[in-house]
C-alpha cells in the first residue's frame, strides 16, 4: 500500500505485518495541480492499482503527439499514476530526481516521485491487490 499526502507533498509505502503497519519508504512527491483544461488535481480517496507500465507515454497538451514518458508508472485512478520523474523528448535517459519534488502540486493528476522510489513502488504494488490512498 502507498499513502500520498497532498498537503505535505510526499508518499509513504507501508506493509501490514503481524498486526502492525510498518513504514517501508517515504519520499517527496509532486501531486496534480488543478489548472484546466489539461492539468487536474490528484483525487482524494482510496484506489486499487489498476495497471502498471514500465514506461507510460504521454502526449503534448492538446495534441496527439507523444512528447515523453514517465518511468515505472502504477495507475490508481482514471488517468492518475504514481511514477518517476518524466522524461521529455528528445532526451531518452531516465532522470532520478527533480528539485520540485516535495514542494507544490505541478503534475497533470499524477504523483511524481524520484525514479528509484517509483521503481521500488512499481515492484511492490500489485494490480487489483494493492491500494493507493490519497489524503489531504
Amino acid at each position: 500500500m502507498a499513502v500520498v499526502d497532498r498537503k505535505n507533498q510526499n508518499i509513504t509505502s507501508l506493509d501490514y505485518v503481524d498486526g502492525k503497519w510498518l513504514i517501508r519508504s517515504m519520499n517527496p512527491a509532486t501531486t496534480g495541480l488543478e489548472n484546466p483544461p489539461y492539468q487536474k488535481e490528484t483525487p482524494l480517496g482510496v484506489f486499487v492499482v489498476q495497471e502498471k507500465k514500465e514506461k507510460m507515454y504521454y502526449l503534448k497538451d492538446g495534441t496527439d503527439q507523444i512528447t515523453g514518458f514517465a518511468p515505472y508508472a502504477s495507475r490508481f485512478s482514471n488517468g492518475g499514476y504514481v511514477h518517476g520523474v518524466p522524461v521529455n523528448y528528445p532526451r531518452t535517459q531516465m532522470i532520478e530526481f527533480s528539485n520540485t519534488l516535495g514542494t507544490t502540486p505541478r503534475s497533470h493528476m499524477c504523483v511524481r516521485n524520484a525514479t528509484s522510489h517509483a521503481k521500488f513502488l512499481y515492484d511492490r504494488l500489485f494490480v487489483n491487490e494493492s491500494l493507493i490512498i490519497v489524503i489531504e
